[in-house]
């Protein structure tokens, strides 16, 4: 299974939110029936994992919340993990060589690993654009109106961290860092932590409208980079998202133009 590269900017705002936060958007039973469950993926923590003050416990398993299935708890793991398993490279943290699975020599040093942790922790987060635009104020209550904001939450606030610019602040990822019955046309049969196979981890939508100026003029979106418009990956949403699906399809062509003009503000 090939997975696109994630995003990286404003990790570090996802990483200060408390699993608690995390779970009030939970809903696995779908009692309020709106078609939207949202699951945590609990994860078993690596052995260098260090739980913090915002950290639950289940059962020794934590929450994951980085990640396309979300099977990394914090940037840690999602550093060391990334060194590893998608450029070869080991460390203390991850020290199996993944051609021979034997373990060997690190490759990289602790304190780079943290430096790049703290890095991906104080990366700036995107910045919508054109938000006084009538048609991305239009486009963005039409968001609302389907649904769309069901898992791609716009705003959350942290709470206090050990990094003063993280502390407090609201900020507009468009996710619940959950997973979500994706359908069968997304069911790819990978599977991490608590995860199935046709669940996936709500991706952020900021920097959205970025994306193709980072990828040579292209889109390449939903997991594996298969949808190559904003509309086709709307149109890929089964399972919890289809009634957003289709309700998209519904709208006027020029409601959908509007729709886009906003994702495409952020």
């Amino acid at each position: 299974m090939k997975f696109t590269p994630p995003a990286v900017t404003g990790l570090g705002l996802l990483a200060a939110l408390t699993d608690a936060q995390i779970l009030e958007n939970s809903d696995p039973e779908d009692i309020d029936g709106d078609g939207i469950s949202g699951v945590p993926n609990y994860i078993t923590p690596p052995d260098y994992f260090q739980p913090q003050w915002f950290h639950q416990s289940f059962s020794g398993k934590f929450i994951g919340r980085f990640g396309k299935k979300a099977a990394s708890i914090d940037l840690l793991q999602q550093t060391a993990t990334a060194y590893n398993q998608d450029m070869g490279v080991t460390s203390t943290f991850e020290p199996l060589d993944v051609a021979t699975d034997l373990t060997i020599d690190p490759e990289v040093s602790d304190q780079t690993i943290r430096d790049v942790v703290f890095y991906l922790r104080t990366l700036k987060a995107p910045i919508q654009r054109d938000r006084d635009v009538s048609d991305v104020i239009h486009g963005q209550q039409i968001f609302s109106d389907i649904k769309c904001g069901s898992c791609h939450i716009p705003t959350w606030t942290t709470p206090e961290s050990d990094i003063e610019a993280l502390s407090n602040k609201t900020f507009y990822p468009y996710t619940d860092l959950l997973l979500h019955d994706m359908g069968a046309g997304l069911d790819d049969g990978a599977t991490e932590g608590s995860a199935e196979t046709y669940e996936w981890r709500t991706p952020p939508l900021w920097g959205l409208g970025l994306s193709a100026d980072s990828q040579g003029g292209e889109l390449f979106l939903m997991h594996d980079g298969r949808a190559k418009t904003l509309e086709e990956a709307i149109l890929m949403h089964g399972g919890e998202g289809s009634t957003s699906r289709d309700s998209f399809e519904q709208l006027s062509e020029t409601d959908k133009q509007k729709l886009l003009t906003f994702l495409k503000s952020l």
